[in-house]
């Protein structure tokens, strides 16, 4: 019951914002609305990585860089079509993540968290200083638009529904991931690897695997979004991007697989928000701004809601229930 109540509200939120916002026909709407999908689809790969595995690793930006940059030299090269080049960008990926992850994957915790965050560091700055390929500090320009099959996207409209068949895809795969036999793999190990190793889990297996699925995932996520700017820069997937994921985790809740996706959906709209209002009062509204606003708003959510957003809605839920049983007696 309290899985469908869950579930239930996962789908009238989607349901809401696949259905419902194109109907307003504002392409403003529409553009916020594709990147709530694209960063939805990248924080709930890092939720699960994070607060569901415990693997806590800072180079989800990263594999969405590379997945962006791969796709998008192939397509302005000519090398392959759009769509082939997403591919052959997931499965580099895929492939950097079993090399970097194999290793890197016996460390744990902060020392985890600091030798993913130098990776970070590491690719941004490789793919500034690679001029000739990557286009350098002024980004790859001149990105074709995403052709699948002889249809091109070039509506906002088309990457509307595009951005959110991947978020939904994401989501679908995940929640039958996580009541897999690999589900119950992660949960045993998240919650002690050595009782997990003793029942028989290959804890390093199902780390790895856990790890080049969601980097797999965060790559097609930077391939349609460079697809849908025709634009990419080395500092969109660096710092800034971490602690905006990192953010959207914190506010929608990790714990859930529908928290980050929910929390982009709650960070990118306070922004606009706040870039529309606070710009009457304040003329030059920088990074510091958004930084002191949503810094204050982690605080709040940490002190009152430490499940975040997500949580706050399966305890509203709970209760709920618990009134309606009461009534029904």
């Amino acid at each position: 019951m309290k899985l469908m109540s869950k579930i239930s509200v996962v789908w009238v939120f989607l349901i809401v914002a696949i259905i419902v916002v194109p109907l307003t026909s504002s392409s403003y709407i529409i553009g916020v609305m594709c990147f709530v999908a694209v960063f939805g689809a990248l924080g709930i790969g890092m939720g699960v990585l994070m607060e569901q595995a415990g693997i806590f690793s800072l180079a989800h930006p990263t594999w969405f860089g590379l997945g962006a940059y791969i796709s998008g030299i192939l397509a302005v090269q000519g090398v392959t079509p759009p769509w082939l080049g997403s591919i052959v960008g997931a499965v580099c990926v895929a492939i950097l993540s079993v090399l970097i992850g194999a290793p890197l994957l016996r460390l744990r915790g902060y020392y985890l968290a600091c030798a993913t965050f130098g990776l970070l560091l590491v690719v941004e700055i490789s793919l500034a200083q690679l001029g000739s390929i990557t286009g350098g500090h002024e980004g790859l320009m001149g990105i074709p638009p995403l052709t699948v099959f002889g249809f091109t996207f070039e509506t906002d409209i088309h990457y509307y529904y595009l951005s959110w068949g991947l978020c939904l895809a994401c989501l679908w795969f995940l929640y039958n991931l996580m009541g897999s036999r690999v589900g119950r793999a992660v949960r045993a190990f998240s919650d002690s690897e050595i009782a997990a190793g003793s029942m028989g889990v290959n804890v390093p297996a199902f780390k790895l695997k856990i790890f080049v699925l969601t980097a797999v995932m965060a790559s097609l996520a930077g391939s349609l979004y460079t697809f849908y700017l025709r634009f990419t820069q080395p500092g969109i997937f660096g710092f800034p991007l971490l602690v905006e994921l990192m953010t959207m985790i914190i506010i929608g809740g990790g714990r859930t697989l529908y928290g980050p996706l929910l929390g982009s959906f709650v960070v990118l709209w306070l922004r606009e928000l706040i870039h529309i209002y606070l710009g009457k009062l304040l003329p030059r509204m920088t990074a510091e701004v958004d930084a002191i606003f949503f810094g204050v708003l982690i605080i709040i959510i940490l002190v009152f809601m430490p499940g975040g957003l997500a949580g706050w809605v399966d305890r509203l839920l709970g209760f709920n229930r618990r009134v309606i049983e009461k009534a029904t007696g």
